[in-house]
């Protein structure tokens, strides 16, 4: 039984590659929080991160299962990733399988897939909720199905008391965790299986360029880079770019037109594509050191360190 209670959205093993310590126990990276405005360097152990966010409750299984489960598969990935990354290429069909798994599970096992998920369930009940009190009838008949089903419900439940309960707010619609843990699980082999239909390029950074990671690195965006709107494309749809960094002279772009296998990024690409990973992000930044180049309103290709600076300078107009 694991006591492990910090679960890891973002894998320990990957983000250690945007670190130069050689002990991996002492791995350490450039963070930028850009809910505070803030940098600094901290243990990998420490980010990327959330109190049980994998803890499951269910009879006959411990409450790590999931995340201990990860654990193991992580162990796999891990070393198939650093020979990725040494090589620049996919050494066999297990390296590229781990590839996908990793974007995969990064993709929807994070804190803003959950809670839009999440949220999409309480719009639902919500609105079945309203439904249900449209009128006495159909309140009645579904306390009666409800009662059918073998829902504990009280005899003195009135229509017009739930009603102005209802109208008043006064509840709070909770999702279950395990549930919504189940849900992500389910959504991984769709997406490794729409990952896995695109042409994959490995960008290199040039000399004096590198690319940043997140806490929520595996972007998706319209490939043209116009702006459709405030709804994500789907992983499946046509036209659209996946871009994930795997180190920090290395990512990853995949397409579903044919591309070369590796290509070498100018300068100013690795800075697009920094910035397309900072306004992916949910909070913080990570990244091997301040020297990073990233797009601001202030001007193209500001440095990491200097973010605290001039997004303050920004934000007081």
């Amino acid at each position: 039984m694991s006591a492990t209670v910090n679960h890891h959205f973002i894998p320990q093993f990957y983000l250690r590659g945007f670190s130069e310590a050689a002990d991996k126990r002492k791995a350490q990276v450039f963070v930028f929080d850009q809910s505070t405005k803030k940098s600094f360097r901290t243990l990998v152990r420490n980010i990327g991160a959330r109190r049980n966010f994998f803890r499951i409750d269910v009879e006959g299984f411990d409450p790590n299962h999931v995340e201990d489960g990860m654990a193991e598969i992580e162990g796999e990935i891990a070393p198939r990733l650093t020979e990725m990354i040494e090589t620049k290429s996919f050494p066999s069909n297990e390296h590229f399988t781990s590839m996908m798994m990793l974007m995969a599970n990064v993709a929807v096992r994070n804190p803003r897939f959950r809670s839009m998920t999440e949220d999409f369930h309480i719009k639902i009940a919500t609105k079945m909720m309203a439904l249900t009190l449209q009128d006495k009838d159909r309140f009645h008949d579904s306390i009666r199905e409800a009662r059918e089903q073998g829902v504990p419900i009280r005899d003195d439940i009135r229509y017009e008391d739930m009603k102005a309960f209802i109208e008043r707010r006064e509840y709070k619609i909770a999702i279950d965790q395990t549930y919504l843990i189940g849900l992500e699980l389910d959504a991984v082999p769709t997406v490794v299986e729409q990952l896995a239909r695109r042409s994959w390029s490995f960008a290199s950074a040039p000399v004096g360029a590198s690319f940043i990671t997140c806490d929520d690195p595996v972007v998706l965006a319209w490939a043209d880079g116009k702006d459709r709107g405030p709804y994500a494309p789907g992983f499946g749809l046509e036209g659209t770019v996946v871009m994930f960094p795997i180190a920090p002279e290395l990512a990853l772009v995949g397409l579903f037109v044919e591309q070369p296998p590796n290509r070498k990024f100018r300068r100013d690409q690795v800075s697009d594509m920094n910035t397309s990973i900072a306004k992916n992000a949910t909070k913080q930044l990570y990244a091997r050191d301040g020297e990073f180049e990233i797009n601001t309103r202030s001007g193209l290709n500001t440095l990491g360190r200097d973010l605290p600076t001039v997004l303050g300078r920004q934000a007081k107009g």
